[in-house]
């Protein structure tokens, strides 16, 4: 009865749209790929009445170009955020970001450009694991992982995150939080700046000095000065 109904869903489907599912299931999350946050499968299963072609012709094909691999991913994660208009995930960002009429969360924003490159890399590269699955091995790009957006140091390995600015720097410079560090690092919601992973600056009420404890809080500055000094 399984079988059937998979059948009937291939039939209604077309050839075109079915041989898309798989990178479908890719690009919006699996067990080795992130989802973009708040876009469920519903969401992007509903890009299949789009003709996305990337989908299948480029995800899981050896030797893809990394011209190819961008424009399959903006292809899907345009539309997904309903950008159709924009041309880079950086320009549907601050498009969206700027029709807020109150502060939102910044993880409900699509990723920035380097962001998507690195998580097309991985669902390019579980999709070549997927489509060599009849086969006796995969190819051999496939062996290095650190190709493929993922970070290894030694037995482990996490996925690799740009370190690109995440807005331009006049918007970074008025973004601050409300929170003072005492004595330990500030790992939760209760920092802004921790929360959307940015450097806390002098706008914050920390400062971002050394009261300030978040890892990802930038000392730069202070130590140019330290060498100036000297």
């Amino acid at each position: 009865m399984g079988i059937s109904w998979i059948n009937e869903i291939v039939q209604k489907l077309g050839p075109r749209k079915w041989s898309q599912l798989l990178g479908v299931h890719a690009m919006s999350g699996c067990d080795t790929v992130s989802y973009p946050f708040g876009k469920g499968k519903t969401s992007a299963l509903k890009l299949l009445q789009l003709d996305l072609p990337g989908l299948d012709g480029v995800l899981g094909q050896p030797g893809a170009t990394s011209a190819e691999l961008k424009a399959t991913g903006e292809s899907f994660f345009l539309p997904l955020y309903g950008q159709t208009r924009c041309s880079t995930m950086n320009e549907a960002r601050a498009r969206l970001f700027t029709k807020q009429k109150k502060p939102s969360a910044l993880k409900k924003l699509p990723p920035t450009d380097a962001n998507l490159m690195l998580h097309v890399l991985r669902a390019h590269h579980q999709m070549l694991l997927w489509k060599a699955a009849d086969q006796r091995d995969p190819s051999q790009e496939t062996e290095n992982i650190v190709n493929f957006g993922w970070n290894c140091e030694g037995s482990t390995v996490t996925p690799a995150v740009s370190t690109t600015p995440v807005a331009p720097q006049g918007l970074l410079d008025i973004v601050s939080c409300n929170c003072v560090a005492q004595g330990k690092a500030y790992s939760s919601s209760r920092c802004s700046c921790h929360s959307a992973g940015l450097s806390c600056t002098n706008y914050c009420k920390c400062e971002g000095g050394d009261a300030c404890h978040s890892h990802f809080t930038s000392k730069q500055d202070d130590e140019e000065n330290l060498d100036d000094d000297h």
